[in-house]
């Protein structure tokens, strides 16, 4: 007898045993699955939470900045059209003349005015040269001990000095910061001239205060031993005399005898063109003398030449005829030189050669032969404002507007243009009497508002 046998496999392919009970395998595979999918779906809701959060913010804060307005009183000012051209300065200047060899050490301050017969430098033999180093190392301490005492305010006056000098400083700054951001290098010996001139005008008003300090009353005492010292072995440089009086200065590049006022009245536009080209603009100076050789000059009668060849369509010989005045600005100093007297005008091939005399900044310019400038050809004075300021300007109509703050709500105001460049814009009521004026508050960002707008 023959019996069935059924065996029982692992797989249970030929057994019997359990057949609906599913694998162990697929459910640990569609668990991972399933956590997978969650996973996902989690991670797609976290990212889109976030978008939303960000665009949320993004949102709020760009309407927050963007409805800032910003506030200011309209002011009264000027816009000028300016010709640029390099200018050749000339003084009539006296030369002095050093009778013996060694280190020059100044007793006048460069730029300064000095009287006929003053002592204005010494020239000390190379034998003596540790002692100039003694007396320049005191000078640097002295002026150590006025700043800390002016900054703790133990100095008055100090103060007042300084403010005097740094309203005079700070726009040559200015000027030499903007030219490093920009990688221009070509006027940094102007303004290291300028700023000389400057400091040791400080310097030498400094130099007539009581600070009442034992310190600084030692220092001076020890500086004026060291000079006596000098003194006695050096050649004294006077200002000629008699009637030989005006600002003196140590810079030197040897035109002064070969410029006069004679020459830019009478020499052909191209040799002045020629001496333009060829002059350095800041002139140097040298502490170390030779025998016979010049070493100070003094430009006398507070009066100077500025020669300029112009150039352009905006240049029409008729608006520098002789005897008319222009204002000349020159940023490398600072300075505007307000009605400047055409002594020459004279048409020539490079265009037209402008000769200008003037009074006034001679002490600012002493140490220059040559210097970029700004010739004010027309200028608008009224009440100025930002271009960026006007809305929907038409520069051919000479029409605008712009948004005032009026008790809290921006108004939408129409203007004449009566000027303007870049900058600015001199604008004006269209009816007389009515806003603006100097007690109205525009809007200079007028595209963060609209008319209407709470401004508050």
């Amino acid at each position: 007898m023959r019996l069935n046998i059924k065996r029982k496999t692992d797989n249970n392919v030929t057994g019997e045993e359990n057949p609906k009970k599913p694998s162990y395998k697929p459910n640990r595979k569609a668990r991972a699955g399933k956590r997978a999918l969650r996973n996902t779906i989690f991670a797609v809701l976290v990212a889109a939470f976030s978008l939303a959060v960000l665009v949320f913010v993004i949102y709020h804060l760009y309407d927050y900045i963007a409805a800032k307005p910003k506030f200011e009183f309209i002011s009264v000012g000027r816009v000028e059209h300016t010709i640029g051209a390099t200018a050749l300065i000339v003084r009539e200047e006296t030369v002095i003349t050093s009778k013996s060899k060694g280190e020059l050490v100044t007793k006048a301050t460069e730029g300064s005015r000095v009287a006929a017969s003053q002592e204005l430098a010494m020239v000390v033999p190379s034998n003596m040269s540790s002692i100039v180093n003694n007396l320049r190392n005191t000078q640097s301490q002295i002026s150590e001990v006025q700043q800390e005492l002016i900054m703790s305010g133990k100095a008055e006056g100090a103060e007042h000095i300084y403010d005097d000098v740094d309203e005079d400083i700070l726009p040559i700054i200015d000027l030499l910061r903007q030219d490093s951001m920009n990688g221009n290098l070509c006027n940094t010996s102007s303004y290291e001239s300028s700023l000389a001139v400057l400091l040791d005008k400080r310097e030498k008003e400094l130099a007539k205060m009581d600070f009442d300090d034992e310190r600084l009353n030692i220092l001076r005492s020890e500086a004026s031993g060291y000079e006596n010292q000098l003194a006695k072995s050096a050649a004294i440089i006077k200002s000629p005399a008699p009637g030989v009086a005006g600002i003196v200065s140590f810079k030197l590049d040897g035109l002064e005898d070969e410029l006069s006022f004679d020459v830019l009245l009478e020499a052909e536009p191209s040799k002045i063109k020629e001496y333009i080209n060829n002059s350095q603009g800041a002139i140097t100076s040298d502490l170390s003398v030779e025998e016979d050789e010049n070493v100070a000059r003094i430009a006398q009668n507070e009066e100077q030449y500025l020669a300029v060849i112009m150039s352009g369509k905006d240049v029409k010989a008729e608006d520098f005829a002789v005897d008319t005045t222009h204002n000349i600005n020159i940023a490398s100093v600072g300075v505007t030189i307000d009605n400047c007297t055409v002594v020459r005008s004279t048409p020539c091939d490079d265009g037209l050669l402008v000769v200008f005399s003037t009074s006034r900044h001679v002490e600012s310019l002493i140490g220059f032969r040559t210097v970029n400038i700004e010739i004010v050809i027309t200028s608008t004075s009224g009440l100025r404002v930002q271009t960026t300021s006007l809305v929907k300007p038409d520069y051919d109509r000479g029409i605008a507007s712009i948004y005032i703050n009026n008790d809290g709500f921006a108004e939408k105001v129409d203007v004449l243009i009566k000027d303007y460049d870049r900058e600015f814009a001199i604008i004006a009521p269209i009816d007389d009497g009515g806003v603006p004026n100097v007690k109205t508050v525009i809007i200079t960002n007028p595209s963060a508002v609209e008319p209407g707008d709470k401004v508050e």
